[in-house]
């Protein structure tokens, strides 16, 4: 049983650390997401909470929503083609241990921009930045007992850092109070 432990460990670690890759070394290629288990336990999609009227209040977009599949239950909200608006998207990982213990795994650079923003009813969050001349990535994390979730967001110049990093920080409260709400991410009785 310890060994299934550690290969959910090592994928959760995975897949927590390619977007913070990305949000890192903006303008560089990542290869392409691990494959996940062929039954990955599917709390609820993120889209279940979000909602493109909520994405246009908070970064000021308009945008459709793609809610993914129930074994991919990520949650992508895409501009018009052509419109230089942002792309955000959401998912989440079952992780057995804390976000601090995730976050060592993740191999983030020294110099990166990390905040720690209050988010209620959360165990811990964490909002990484990197503003570059050409496009803006924030990546936010907020976990919730084993459920660590995650939105992405890409924003080509020109862009406004403070409206992108309070939408992902707002973004993240309403996942956590959602989590909080259905128990996401704690044993059952």
């Amino acid at each position: 049983m310890p060994d299934i432990r550690r290969r959910r460990t090592a994928l959760a670690a995975t897949a927590l650390a390619l977007p913070l890759v990305l949000a890192a070394c903006g303008g560089e290629e990542v290869g392409a997401k691990p494959d996940l288990p062929s039954e990955p336990p599917a709390l609820w999609n993120p889209c279940d909470v979000l909602d493109a009227a909520f994405v246009q209040a908070e970064f000021g977009i308009e945008t459709t929503e793609h809610a993914g599949t129930p074994t991919k239950p990520e949650c992508r909200f895409t501009p018009a083609e052509g419109s230089g608006d942002a792309v955000v998207t959401s998912n989440y990982v079952l992780f057995p241990g804390t976000l601090e213990e995730a976050w060592k795994t993740m191999g983030q650079q020294a110099d990166a921009d990390v905040r720690t923003p209050s988010v209620e009813r959360a165990d811990d969050a964490r909002v990484v930045v990197n503003a570059a001349e050409e496009q803006l990535y924030v990546t936010g994390f907020v976990q919730n007992g084993d459920l660590i979730q995650q939105v992405d967001v890409v924003d080509p110049a020109p862009y406004d850092e403070k409206r992108v990093v309070r939408g992902v920080t707002a973004t993240l409260s309403l996942l956590s109070g959602r989590a909080a709400e259905t128990g996401a991410g704690t044993e059952p009785d």
